[in-house]
């Protein structure tokens, strides 16, 4: 009994001592499909929390502007201190971003002291952290806010991550790309396929540029009188004739490779699939095809084999058994002698 308890306890804290199974986000189980937009990996409703409407955007603004100048305009020493740790109390997501643009000219501890501060608040402070990284203009600050970025990335990040890679701007695109490499946000494939180059058709009015190719053959167009004393001639004009080809460019497509964003996406494919992908190179046709009938059936088969129960075979786990009680032997019944019975020699030998 006592071999069969210790086995099942040491089965028990073998298992738990597994680390669980990350499970594959949606959007690697699906196809891409052949046409309109690419679903979000996750819904962007779950930043809504973090847009204020107008009225209450202006009342944190101000907030915020004054809290600053407050707490840290020519503020030095303990008291400084002192109110950097006061940075807690802003725990409304809707007042971070007011927040951030007021302490724009701050010095670096301040920006710090409140990312460690966004670190501490859960997914809508990772996904905050997020929007720094892609957003801010300081390289640096873009460092050490995806520094503070739990991995894997939570959905809040994620969600970022998808908004910043469906952003005209092409920075905004790439640094998004360069994030999701950094923070694992494999969910995000699907989008960084399509993000890698974009086509931009140029308008404007009038040409954008012109090409000429062709000869010019000079004659004699016409002629001047010179008259002088004792003497007469002819000035020639000359004239020129072009001929050849003009090109006008009126409308141009321009073609933007982003590289950071390829490259996380070569990256975080290769590493998850187990083989290379950097011969796809920037073909996204051949990305769409390799994403639905290569990946997905891979990642379909992960998924399955994760929903099996993980126990080793060769250890099978043993229930114990019930504690018996200790057995009581009832006591023995006392059985009555029968009376003897006596003889008649026997009687009167002790008459005798």
């Amino acid at each position: 009994m006592r071999i069969a308890i210790t086995l099942a306890c040491f089965l028990t804290a073998s298992l738990s001592a597994v680390p669980p199974v990350q499970s594959i986000p949606p959007s690697l189980l699906r196809p891409i499909p052949s046409s309109g937009p690419i679903p979000p990996a996750v819904d962007p409703a779950i930043l809504k929390s973090a847009s204020p409407p107008g009225s209450s955007a202006q009342s944190y603004e101000r907030s915020a502007k004054d809290f600053v100048h407050s707490k840290f305009a020519s503020r030095r020493g303990t008291t400084r201190v002192q109110n950097l740790e006061q940075l807690s109390q802003w725990k409304d997501p809707a007042s971070w971003q007011a927040l951030w643009d007021a302490m724009k000219n701050e010095k670096d501890d301040v920006r710090l002291a409140f990312m460690d501060h966004l670190a501490s608040q859960g997914g809508m402070g990772q996904g905050m952290l997020a929007k720094i990284a892609i957003r801010s203009e300081e390289s640096p600050m873009r460092h050490e806010a995806s520094r503070r970025i739990e991995r894997p990335a939570c959905d809040e990040v994620v969600a970022m991550i998808e908004l910043g890679l469906r952003d005209d701007r092409h920075l905004v695109v790439n640094q998004a790309g360069l994030l999701a490499g950094k923070v694992d946000a494999f969910a995000v494939i699907p989008s960084l396929i399509f993000a890698q180059v974009t086509a931009d058709e140029k308008k404007t009015a009038g040409d954008l540029a012109w090409i000429a190719i062709g000869t010019n053959t000079h004659y004699i167009a016409n002629v001047t009188a010179v008259v002088g004393d004792n003497a007469g001639a002819f000035q020639p004009v000359i004239g020129t004739i072009q001929t050849g080809v003009l090109m006008r460019v009126q409308d141009a497509m321009v073609y933007n490779y982003r590289t950071d964003a390829h490259q996380s996406l070569i990256a975080l494919t290769s590493r998850d699939f187990g083989q290379s992908t950097a011969d796809y190179g920037w073909d996204m046709k051949r990305w769409w095809s390799w994403f639905n009938t290569e990946y997905v059936p891979f990642k379909q088969a992960q998924a399955a084999a994760n929903a099996k129960p993980a126990l080793p075979p060769e250890m099978p786990i043993v229930p114990p058994t019930e504690p018996t009680a200790p057995r009581t032997v009832p006591p023995a019944e006392k059985t009555q002698t029968p009376p003897a019975t006596i003889s008649a020699e026997t009687a009167d030998d002790s008459a005798r």
